[in-house]
Order: C-alpha cells, then structure tokens, then sequence
C-alpha cells in the first residue's frame, strides 16, 4: 500500500520561549548540535532520556547514528508526551501545555529535504523501537493507534512512533503552528513579525489536554 506523504503530517513541540532562538538559528538543530554548540534551550523532556537517545540508542538504517542526532517529530498532536509533561512529570510546573506549540510540516516537505531520515514504529527513547528508513514501511505503524485518543496501557508506545531527520530541520519547512489558547497565538505571532511567508499560527486546543 502506497501511502500519500503529502497528507503525513509531522509535529514538533517545544516551549514557546524557544522560537526566538529557533527563528535566529533559521530552523530546529538536534539534540546533539545544540549541546556541541553550547545551547540551552527550554527542556520540556525527561533528562535522562535525552541522554538514552544522545548515548545508547542508535538508527541502524541511517548508519548507526545516535537517535539524539535526529530532530525528532510526532505523527500526531495531542501526544502522550505532552500529557506527561503537563502533570509535572517531567520537572515543569503542572499545568504548562500552555506554553507548548506544535510545529507542523508533512512527511512529503521533510523527506525532500536532502537529509537522513527514518521513522519508528514506537518511542525512539526505548530500546525495542524498530527503525525504518523507506516509504513502505510506513504500513509498519500502528495508525489506528497514532490517530486514536485512546493509547492507555500497551498502546502508549505504538502512539509516540517518531519522524527523524538528521541534524536540522529548516524554519521554511514548517507549515503551521497549533497553540494552546488566543494567548499563546498572539504571542507567536508577535515573535514572527518580520519573518517572510511564516507559518499559519492557530488555536487548536483539541490537540491538547
């Protein structure tokens, strides 16, 4: 079954208070560069997966680099991820979805990028994850699962299958930006003043919790 990767879309969340270092990097850098680079962004991850993904857990279809040299994506909003950071989890305040944008693109604009790229069939933190690097694999997620709100129990790992592209994924490339409330929207918006042909910024706030 060919899948359209036009209608694939992709979605990259991180804090707000990230996107003007974003904005002047002109897209997303890894994991791995930016702590080369020195950078310290807003970490709204679990630490210590952060490091898995940096040191132990490597993308055997893209020459055994590690997971953390990727930028990595959801195939969904509303991911168990972001409920597990809005309870605190994760060292935020509870309650922080708020602050959390989505930024949108599709499999198709991200794998004509000219980058290394692969997918998993499950969280890429977790060392039972498959890796998966061509088109047709894509019949390997689980889809029901990654478009369904119910992922309780064994379904959690199937939902947080991940979009990986090696080392930077440019500002052009994002599509759309989904915000919490009319707050968090004008708040983008005003940091994307300037910029040419930004992304359309919207309130979706079904794609939280």
């Amino acid at each position: 079954m060919t899948m359209d990767l036009t209608k694939i879309r992709i979605y990259h969340i991180t804090d707000v208070s990230n996107l003007p270092n974003i904005l002047a990097a002109g897209g997303l850098h890894s994991e791995s560069t930016l702590q080369i680079a020195g950078a310290h962004p807003t970490v709204i991850g679990h630490s210590n997966i952060k490091q898995r993904r940096l040191q132990e857990i490597t993308v055997p279809c893209c020459s055994n680099r590690f997971v953390g040299e990727f930028v990595p994506f959801y195939f969904c909003p509303r991911s168990p991820m972001l409920l597990t950071i809005n309870r605190g989890n994760t060292g935020r305040e509870p309650g922080c979805q708020k602050q959390i944008v989505h930024l949108v693109s599709t499999m198709q604009i991200a794998t004509g990028l000219g980058r290394e790229w692969a997918f998993s069939n499950g969280n890429a933190g977790a060392f039972l994850t498959d890796f998966f690097a061509d088109v047709e694999s894509l019949t390997e997620l689980d889809w029901a699962i990654i478009n369904s709100t119910d992922w309780g129990g064994e379904r959690r790992h199937r939902k947080q299958a991940e979009f990986l592209l090696a080392d930077f994924f440019p500002w052009a490339a994002v599509r759309a930006i989904g915000c919490y409330n009319s707050s968090t929207k004008q708040e983008v918006e005003t940091l994307l003043q300037g910029q040419g042909n930004p992304p359309n910024v919207v309130v979706r706030s079904d794609w939280y919790y």
